[in-house]
C-alpha cells in the first residue's frame, strides 16, 4: 500500500489561507480564557477580554483602584456579559466607588467574595445558581441580591455579615450547604431556607439591629452538625431529626420552642432567652454532651422532655423554675446540677442519684438567692438536697475547719 504524503502542494490554498489563521486565533482565545494566576480587571478593556470567554479557567479580581468612568455622583459600574463559568474565584474588594456589579450570563463560580464595597447597591447575576464559597462582608448599601430564577441552589459555605440586606432572596432556595453564617445585618428581618442538611455549622446572630426581631424558618432541615441561634424572635425546625454536635439558643426572644421530630442532639443549650415560657421536644431520647438550661427568667416549668432517657454529659439547670419532670431518664453520665430560686421538690432526683442513674456529682437546690450553674453552690438551703463527693465536702467546709474565712485569708497572706 502506497503511503500518502501530504505536502503544501496537496493542500488547497484556501485551507492554508484561512484555516491556519483560525487555529492561531483559537490558540490566542484559549490563552485569554485561561490563567494559572488571577485575571485582574482594572478597566473596561480588561472586562472585554473576560467577556470574550464562555468559560474562564482561573480566578478573577476587580481592583481597588478601578479605572472605570464615574457618573455625576462619582459612582462606577461594571458589567460583564457572555462568560458563563469561572472555575476559580471572583473577588471584588475595597472598590469604594463601585455602585453596580453585573454578570449577565454567569452561572457558576468557584468562590465569590465581595468585601468593603461601601457604595455597592446593585448586584445582578440573574443566572447564577452554583458557588463553592460565598463571602459578603461590609456591604452597607446592598439591600437586595438579584440572582434570578431559583437563585443559588448549591454552595459549600455562606458568610454574610455587616450588609444592608433586608432579605436573603437569591439564596433561600439552597438545597445543600456545609456552613451557613449570617450575622450583624442590621436590616435583616427574616431567614427562610430550604436546605435538608447542614454538614458543618449554622450560626445566626446579631441581625435586625440587635432588636431580636429576626424570624427564622428551616422547614425541610433534617440533620445538622452544629447550630447556634442568637437574637431571634422565632425559630422553626419542624423536620429536624438529629444534631450531631451542639444545638444552642442564646439571648433570643421567642416564647416557645417546639421541635416535634428531634430525637437526638450532641449538646442542647438554652441560655438567657428571657421570654421563653415553654420547651417541647416530645421525641428527644438522647443528648450526647451537655444539657443546659440557664437564666431563662420566664421559664417556670421544664416538662417537655417526656422521652429523654440518656444524657452522656452534664445536666445543668439553673433559674427560677418550680417544676422539673424527666420521667424517662435512665442515665446521666456527668454531673447533675439543678438550682432554682423557687421552692422545688428534689425527691425524684434524690432517688435517681441513689440508684446510680446519676453518675457524676449530684446537686439539687431550691430557694437559692443566686441559682448557679455546674460547679457553683453547695449544701442544702431551702427545699432541695444535695449529695456530693468527699472532695466537694472538704472544699465546702475548709474555711470552717480553719476557723473561718478571715483566718484563711491571713494564712494565705503569710504563705504568699
Amino acid at each position: 500500500m502506497t503511503g500518502i504524503i501530504i505536502t503544501e502542494a496537496t493542500i488547497p490554498m484556501a485551507i492554508v489561507q484561512y484555516l491556519l489563521p483560525a487555529l492561531a486565533l483559537a490558540g490566542t482565545a484559549f490563552a485569554q480564557c485561561s490563567n494559572s494566576g488571577t485575571l485582574t480587571i482594572a478597566s473596561s478593556a480588561d472586562a472585554s477580554e473576560l467577556a470574550s470567554c464562555t468559560t474562564y479557567s482561573g480566578s478573577v479580581a476587580i481592583e481597588t483602584g478601578l479605572a472605570y468612568p464615574k457618573n455625576s455622583n462619582g459612582l462606577q459600574q461594571v458589567e460583564v456579559l457572555t462568560v458563563r463559568r469561572i472555575t476559580g474565584n471572583l473577588s471584588v474588594t475595597d472598590a469604594i466607588d463601585l455602585s453596580s456589579l453585573s454578570f449577565g450570563s454567569l452561572e457558576s463560580i468557584g468562590g465569590f467574595e465581595l468585601s468593603g464595597l461601601t457604595r455597592l447597591s446593585e448586584l445582578s447575576m440573574p443566572r447564577l445558581s452554583e458557588v463553592s464559597q460565598l463571602n459578603f462582608t461590609a456591604l452597607p448599601a446592598l439591600q437586595t441580591m438579584d440572582f434570578g430564577g431559583t437563585g443559588i441552589t448549591q454552595a459549600e459555605s455562606i458568610l454574610i455579615t455587616n450588609t444592608g440586606l433586608s432579605s436573603l432572596t437569591g439564596i433561600n432556595n439552597l438545597e445543600s450547604v456545609d456552613t451557613f453564617n449570617i450575622n450583624n445585618n442590621q436590616a435583616l428581618q427574616n431567614i427562610s431556607l430550604q436546605v435538608t442538611s447542614i454538614t458543618n455549622a449554622l450560626l445566626i446572630e446579631a441581625n435586625n439591629g440587635y432588636q431580636s426581631g429576626l424570624t427564622t424558618s428551616f422547614p425541610m432541615l433534617e440533620t445538622a452538625t452544629n447550630m447556634t441561634f442568637r437574637n431571634c424572635s422565632s425559630i422553626s425546625l419542624p423536620a429536624l431529626d438529629n444534631v450531631t454536635e451542639d444545638l444552642g439558643f442564646y439571648g433570643n426572644t421567642f416564647e416557645t420552642f417546639f421541635a416535634p421530630n428531634l430525637t437526638s442532639a450532641g449538646g442542647l443549650i438554652f441560655v438567657d432567652n428571657t421570654a421563653l415560657t415553654n420547651i417541647s421536644l416530645p421525641q428527644l431520647v438522647a443528648i450526647n454532651a451537655t444539657y443546659q438550661i440557664a437564666n431563662n427568667t420566664e421559664l417556670k416549668e421544664i416538662n417537655g422532655f417526656t422521652k429523654l432517657s440518656i444524657v452522656k454529659g452534664a445536666l445543668d439547670f439553673s433559674g427560677n423554675f418550680t417544676e422539673v419532670q424527666l420521667p424517662a431518664l435512665t442515665q446521666v453520665q456527668g454531673a447533675f446540677n439543678l438550682q432554682t430560686s423557687a421552692r422545688i421538690d428534689c425527691s425524684a432526683f434524690d432517688d435517681l442519684s441513689s440508684k446510680n442513674v446519676i453518675r457524676g456529682k449530684y446537686t439539687c437546690l431550691g430557694s437559692r438567692a443566686r441559682p448557679g450553674t455546674t460547679g457553683t453552690g453547695s449544701g442544702s438551703d431551702g427545699d432541695g438536697e444535695e449529695e456530693s463527693s468527699a472532695a466537694g465536702l472538704i472544699q465546702a467546709n475548709l474555711p470552717t475547719l480553719l476557723g473561718g474565712t478571715s483566718l484563711l485569708a491571713g494564712l494565705l497572706q503569710i504563705i504568699l
